[in-house]
């Protein structure tokens, strides 16, 4: 009822407001983003992101809101409104730059990550390149913002490439019969094996280092590109770092086994298949002190905590996802893969070291 008595109220004043021909162009301002959600709507509710094309409904109503005040009061009071508007956006961008500007240490990874990336992008571009997950993920989180656990980044670093991390040859084949080349500029593909898709990518890319003749950047300090022979020598790493989590006992066990180590939660699983690997580890942290809450979360307050991603490793069979922990004190952790197209689960582990 509010709505319906908002939206009579917002048509009376743009008929009383406007012409004929100027209320149809403020209808479709308001309406636009509408005719974007219905024919998606099975789309549109999963992407917080996609509230940018409802942006014409503050739009419209602000301007009937200053033409009304324009109306009633002269032109003094808009000329006001429309300075402070200005004001507040200038406070507001000084406010967002200081929010997320890095620290000097942060900022030096960043700037080196991506001179490295820019180099590996002109070498893979029309290329298909496997991303596996990683093992020794520490100083990713800081690179890309607590570490988000989607594949987006990739598909913009690497944009021009054919991304894949557990890829189907024949479906490949299928999708690119003139070439593995994606006119969106890269595609993330699934299939059975890593090894098989090693085999199917002409590049690697991996935040890991190991010394082998397939490593092509021996100069670079934060990520490597390596060609497709490589993925036997990185398989030696993954083993070592699976043997080494499942030494001791776990500290949690669910779908995965959880372990603790070296500032990290390290989840594992054998037998593991695709279903298992293609969705990311998400673990939710409560720090002790709120203080040590990122301030994009603090909003939500102090219980809720924040999220840090990983995403899981398959080789011979086996699954391996690290994702590192903040260094400050937590009272509350959690993690899993909660899905609803996966069979989700989630558990929590002590939070003491």
């Amino acid at each position: 009822l509010l709505a319906v008595g908002a939206a009579a109220v917002v048509v009376r004043l743009a008929r009383s407001l406007l012409a004929g021909r100027r209320r149809l162009l403020l209808a479709t301002l308001a309406l636009a983003g509408f005719c974007w959600a219905l024919p998606m709507r099975h789309n549109a509710a999963q992407h917080l992101h996609e509230a940018m094309y409802y942006v014409g409904v503050p739009l419209a109503l602000y301007s009937l809101l200053l033409l009304y005040v324009h109306e009633r009061w002269g032109r003094g009071p808009v000329v006001g409104l429309a300075v402070a508007a200005l004001l507040a956006f200038v406070v507001s961008v000084f406010q967002m730059e200081r929010r997320w500007r890095p620290d000097a240490r942060t900022a030096e990874v960043q700037r080196t990550a991506m001179a490295e990336l820019g180099a590996i992008r002109e070498t893979t571009r029309g290329k298909v390149v496997l991303v596996p997950g990683s093992v020794e993920p520490g100083w990713f989180r800081q690179f890309t913002q607590r570490n988000y656990g989607s594949d987006y980044e990739w598909r913009f670093y690497l944009a021009g490439s054919v991304l894949t991390q557990f890829p189907d040859l024949a479906r490949l084949r299928r999708l690119y019969p003139a070439g593995p080349r994606d006119p969106a500029g890269s595609v993330l593909a699934q299939s059975l094996d890593t090894k098989v898709a090693a085999r199917a990518a002409d590049f690697i890319v991996t935040l890991d280092r190991v010394e082998s003749d397939a490593l092509l950047t021996p100069g670079n300090q934060r990520v490597f590109l390596y060609g497709s022979a490589g993925f036997d020598d990185l398989v030696e790493l993954y083993r070592a770092a699976y043997q080494r989590a499942v030494s001791g006992e776990p500290a949690a066990r669910s779908r995965f086994d959880v372990y603790r180590g070296d500032g990290a939660l390290v989840h594992v699983r054998e037998p593991c298949v695709v279903e298992d690997a293609g969705y990311p580890m998400v673990v939710e942290v409560v720090p002790e002190n709120g203080k040590d809450l990122p301030e994009e979360y603090e909003r939500y307050g102090r219980n809720r905590g924040f999220r840090l991603y990983g995403h899981p490793v398959l080789f011979e069979g086996k699954c391996i996802a690290v994702v590192s922990l903040p260094d400050h004190p937590v009272s509350r952790i959690t993690t899993g893969q909660p899905h609803s197209r996966h069979r989700g689960w989630e558990v929590e582990v002590p939070a003491s070291r």
